[in-house]
């Protein structure tokens, strides 16, 4: 075998393909150096020296270590996935964590999800988004919940899926701009607020999801025609149509734990008829939650995609730099 065939070679030559580009000049220059080297302990002794010197590098460690822990969460929850006993859960959840991990993943480049946006809009949607994730843990830390194992995960999934989604969507190299952030976010909050007034108007909060799935859909269209313009992009579209989506779902749901832990009896419908009597709306307080929790997981999807666009359609550094949120 020849020298240049050898292990050390095909060691030393896999480190360089791995290496960051500005990197790449020293690795080839060990290269030529161990081909100038013929006693095969010496090889072996001097590609070693090159793959420690490599691997002591700070961002190669750090990124060694994040495709270890992003691999590793991926796989723990997986294993956690499958063992709930429900495959239309089991096959959303999948989705949702694998886009997730995607976008951690791609989340190394220095850029990509971040430096986050400075305007005020960036830092009202990120606070507006951090509130609405608490909301949602502790919905799920102070509610009943029939199987312990799948709340946690169902819950601790969805607020992750939503801060990403929103991390992404607000680094300054997003595509999103201004008016895409304000018409996403905004065509979603005034959905909200239309599901709230038809609550307070004609009471009970609606037993089902109807309601809530029909002014989804309106706001998603609202965003998407208000970047209509020729002067649009599609990926500013997709953008908002997808926060307009993320934006309405998460704040119904919101809405709902909200009015049925603190609204007037007469917001709250009778679905529980077998209840002991007198406790009737006590018991529907917290039924009413269960069917939205549809809204939820959906939510969740459709953050998870919403990070992935974002992560996909972001601008290169040089745009960035010229583009401004």
């Amino acid at each position: 075998m020849s020298t240049d065939q050898d292990r050390p070679a095909r060691l030393l030559a896999a480190a360089v393909r791995v290496m960051p580009a500005g990197r790449r000049d020293w690795g080839r220059a060990m290269q030529a150096e161990l081909s100038a080297i013929d006693e095969p302990a010496e090889r072996r002794s001097f590609a070693r020296g090159c793959l420690r010197a490599a691997a002591a590098e700070f961002h190669l460690l750090r990124a060694a270590v994040h495709l270890l822990v992003v691999l590793g969460t991926l796989v723990t929850l997986l294993a956690w996935i499958a063992a709930v006993d429900y495959p239309p859960l089991v096959a959303v959840l999948s989705v949702v964590v694998s886009a997730l991990a995607v976008v951690c993943w791609a989340g190394r480049r220095a850029g990509m999800l971040g430096p986050t946006g400075d305007s005020w809009l960036a830092w009202l949607l990120r606070t507006g988004g951090y509130l609405l994730a608490a909301v949602i843990v502790a919905a799920t830390a102070t509610g009943p919940v029939t199987d312990d194992s799948i709340g946690i995960l169902v819950f601790a999934t969805i607020p992750a899926s939503f801060l990403l989604g929103l991390v992404a969507v607000l680094a300054k190299r997003s595509a999103a701009t201004a008016r895409v952030l304000l018409t996403g976010a905004g065509s979603g909050l005034a959905a909200t607020l239309a599901w709230l007034a038809v609550v307070v108007i004609a009471p009970p909060i609606p037993p089902s999801t109807g309601l809530a799935l029909a002014l989804t859909a309106v706001a998603v269209a609202v965003a998407a025609l208000a970047n209509a313009a020729p002067s649009d992009t599609n990926q500013g579209r997709l953008l908002a149509a997808l926060l307009a989506t993320a934006t309405t779902m998460v704040s119904i749901f919101v809405g709902v734990v909200a009015l049925a832990h603190w609204g007037p009896d007469a917001l709250i419908p009778n679905i529980t008829p077998h209840a002991l009597a007198g406790s009737e709306i006590a018991e529907s307080r917290i039924e009413i939650i269960d069917p939205y929790v549809l809204v939820l997981v959906l939510s969740g999807v459709v953050s998870a995609a919403l990070a992935l666009a974002a992560v996909l359609t972001r601008r290169t550094v040089t745009d960035a730099a010229r583009v401004t949120l």
